[in-house]
């Protein structure tokens, strides 16, 4: 009968009570990984020093994926076995696999290290789980973060980096998965990205092993570089010394991210969601150049790309990049927008101006069809269009009449 293993920072369980497993399943969410296949991490998170084996980081990432933006609190996740072996068969090592995984990260202590206002450091130890638990026979895992890494992965406002799940999946060496990581981080600002030799050492948690530079090329670096090959982060990199030893790595991406050339800035966060959607470089500088002048609003940029997240996440479209680019160099959604800005519960009255007041005049049947379009599709806080159109009607600059015999809504921008 299995034994149970448990550690002082966090749980671990190879249940020999079906009972204890039970509860646990119980409690345990079935929340699927993410739709829109992206994971995001605090970049302090990204550089902070612990180690792992491979299988252990695709259980981490599997658990991200199960993060909703919205949420402020971890979740107890169900997690099946299958997903940590993406393009393998499942054999019969994979139980005994996934049980050591499971003991090993649950005793996992993350060390990160900040730095204050002042400049002064700090540096924070604790587990990363808060409990992992595996049963054999059940085909899952049920697991949960510590609530020590919530700063890092909740509620992200900055300072945060995104990559996509299968692509993380896919790599074969938790150096790979550590160094991609590490390259994203940085590769927001930079394309050639210098990190000290025995400061990379130390995140990567092998300060006493490959003590001999070549050991450390042949079994980190260069397995890196040719499972990253295929990624964004593919990169190429030159060895910086101090007399005869290393001292430290030049990586030079080959295929940037994001556009380096900032003559040009988009408003906050949207260059990089730009860039992770897929929209490629020359089509990004021609976005930069219609919101320079003047013929996008940040509010069109910004709606214009949740629209067709969500359309992605219900299937209507595989990828958003070309709908999206479309879209804002010719304001195919502009109807659309409107009727959104509209619907908006804190409604930004225009400047007065000196000219002549502006009146607007939209058919009720083509509103109507707009806002089920925008209801659709989750993008409306009414639950029905007579509670949209009596609001509308509460604010002074909107007023019915009828037109040729059709009901119409009327806007008269203030004078």
């Amino acid at each position: 009968m299995p034994k149970s293993t448990k550690s002082s920072h966090s749980q671990t369980e190879i249940f020999s009570n079906d009972s204890e497993f039970l509860e646990a399943d119980r409690r345990a969410t079935t929340r699927q990984i993410r739709q829109d296949s992206m994971v995001a991490q605090h970049n302090d998170l990204i550089r902070a020093r612990y180690d792992m084996s491979l299988l252990e980081s695709r259980l981490f990432v599997c658990l991200l994926g199960r993060i909703d933006r919205k949420d402020k609190d971890f979740v107890l996740c169900r997690i099946p076995v299958s997903e940590l072996y993406p393009d393998e068969k499942i054999g019969g090592k994979a139980y005994s696999q996934v049980r050591e995984a499971v003991i090993r990260l649950a005793s996992r202590v993350i060390h990160v290290e900040t730095r204050d206002e002042q400049g002064r450091r700090e540096i924070v130890s604790n587990p990363l789980m808060a409990t992992c638990r595996y049963k054999e026979g059940s085909g899952y895992l049920i697991a949960q973060f510590n609530n020590f890494v919530k700063p890092y992965l909740l509620e992200l406002q900055g300072n945060f980096s995104v990559a996509e799940i299968q692509t993380l999946l896919g790599f074969r060496s938790f150096y790979s998965y550590r160094l991609y990581w590490l390259l994203k981080s940085a590769a927001f600002h930079h394309d050639s990205i210098k990190l000290e030799l025995a400061s990379l050492k130390k995140t990567l948690n092998l300060e006493e092993r490959y003590q001999n530079f070549a050991d450390f090329k042949r079994f980190v670096l260069d397995i890196a570089k040719n499972e990253l090959s295929l990624t964004d982060m593919a990169f190429e990199y030159k060895q910086l010394k101090e007399g005869r030893a290393v001292s430290a790595l030049l990586f030079h991406l080959l295929r940037p991210a994001v556009v380096t050339q900032d003559e040009i800035k988009l408003p906050e966060g949207i260059q990089q969601t730009l860039a992770e959607i897929g929209i490629s470089l020359k089509s990004l500088n021609e976005v930069k150049v219609r919101y320079q002048q003047g013929l996008l609003s940040e509010d069109y940029l910004r709606f214009v790309i949740h629209y067709y997240q969500e359309a992605k996440k219900k299937g209507r479209i595989k990828s958003p990049a070309g709908a999206i680019y479309k879209a804002l160099m010719t304001d195919q959604l502009k109807q659309e927008f409107l009727v959104w800005q509209a619907d908006q519960l804190t409604y930004h009255s225009p400047k007065p101006t000196l000219k002549t007041p502006k009146v607007e005049v939209i058919p009720l049947d083509v509103l109507r069809e707009q806002f089920r379009t925008l209801h659709d599709k989750n993008l409306s806080t009414y639950a029905s269009f007579e509670a949209y159109l009596d609001w509308m009607l509460e604010q002074e600059e909107y007023d019915m009449d009828v037109v040729d015999g059709k009901e119409v809504l009327v806007y008269t921008e203030p004078a």
